[in-house]
C-alpha cells in the first residue's frame, strides 16, 4: 500500500461563531461555506464544544473556493 493510498481521520462542523463550516484534516482547520464529502460519514457526539461533529476516514482533501471537497 502507498501513501497515496492512506486514509486519514477527518471531521467537520458547523463553526457558529464564523457562521462557517469547519474541516479538520491532518492537524489542519480549514473554514469554508460549503462541504461535499464521498467519503463514508458517522457521527460523533462530545461533551464540549463543538457536541456533534461528522467524521470519516478520508484520502485527500481538496479546497477549490469556498467549497471543501472531500475524497474517500
Amino acid at each position: 500500500m502507498g501513501t497515496e493510498n492512506k486514509k486519514y481521520r477527518f471531521f467537520y462542523h458547523y463553526f457558529k461563531q464564523n457562521k462557517c463550516m469547519s474541516v479538520h484534516y491532518k492537524k489542519q482547520c480549514m473554514q469554508c461555506k460549503n462541504v461535499v464529502c464521498f467519503a463514508s460519514t458517522e457521527t460523533k457526539w462530545n461533551k464540549t464544544q463543538p457536541q456533534l461533529v461528522m467524521q470519516g476516514f478520508a484520502s485527500k482533501i481538496e479546497q477549490e473556493g469556498d467549497t471543501i471537497i472531500i475524497h474517500k
